[in-house]
């Protein structure tokens, strides 16, 4: 399959290469052909995947007979709507555009185009080299063609699908993390426990449950009563605030020293194929 990735940011770089890695015709669009080659290597040091098989281009002229154009720019709606108006006069009239977007809906990045339906969601997690899995929503009036393409894609670079039927703000992945993160910086700023130990709960408690099965089989094998029972005390007390007031005075959630943040990046990746192998 012939795709294009337009943006080469760490997402963009990595999704080239695995789309290469699965076979793919895989054309990475970035500003600046050296930095588009910088980041694809620093992608391949964090993967381990070979970039041979991405071709690096400048230009939208580049995508003109491609099948699918993946768009992994920044989170910025009219950006991302003015690089759609013009990747229209370039791509055929069916070929889709998935977005990597991970909090605006189809319809509203659709906005203004001669063909809104062919603009498709597909927010994936990072590192997509690695995590399998892909949020995917379609436009209230979808393109069948093009929605056709993306599913053949995706199936393509063996991606588990998570298809969400309404684009609730967030989507699913983003919805779950900011929910545990809210609560996590409360813990935190509230004197309960520190950084380093909350985050303990999580490697070592419900990090390794969840990762064998998710919060509501969880709660299924634990005994839905039991767990009822539990959240009739807890849930009440649980942060509510509109916004977590800790990622901006952050001096309570750092912890990281020297080269810690680079040994914490190799656990992660080593982590997240261990869960994969094990499958």
């Amino acid at each position: 399959m012939r795709v294009a990735i337009v943006g080469a940011g760490t997402m963009g770089a990595q999704l080239a290469l695995r789309c290469a890695a699965y076979g793919c015709e895989t054309t990475l669009i970035a500003r600046d052909a050296a930095r588009g080659r910088t980041a694809l290597d620093d992608a391949s040091r964090e993967s381990g995947m070979q970039g041979e098989g991405v071709r690096i281009a400048v230009g939208l002229d580049a995508v003109a007979d491609t099948e699918l154009v993946a768009e992994t720019i920044q989170e910025d709606l009219e950006q991302k709507r003015a690089l759609y108006r013009q990747l229209e006069a370039v791509i055929g009239e069916h070929v889709p555009i998935a977005s990597g977007t991970s909090s605006f809906p189809p319809d509203v990045l659709g906005e203004g185009l001669a063909n809104p339906g062919r603009v498709i969601v597909a927010h994936m997690v990072h590192p997509v080299t690695l995590v399998p899995l892909t949020e995917l929503i379609a436009p209230t009036q979808a393109d069948a063609t093009a929605l056709q393409t993306v599913e053949r894609w995706l199936g393509e670079i063996s991606m588990r699908v998570l298809r969400l039927r309404l684009a609730a703000t967030g989507f699913l992945i983003n919805r779950l993390q900011f929910a545990l993160l809210r609560e996590a910086a409360a813990l935190v700023t509230s004197g309960v426990a520190d950084a380093r130990d909350v985050d303990a709960a999580v490697e070592l408690a419900l990090g390794p449950r969840w990762a064998a099965t998710g919060p509501l089989a969880s709660a299924d094998l634990g005994g839905l009563r039991t767990f009822a029972a539990v959240a009739r005390s807890v849930v009440p007390d649980l942060d509510a605030g509109e916004a977590i007031a800790a990622l901006d005075a952050d001096a309570d959630l750092r912890y990281w020293g020297d080269g810690a943040r680079e040994s914490a990046r190799a656990r992660r990746r080593r982590i997240y194929a261990a869960i994969e192998a094990a499958r």
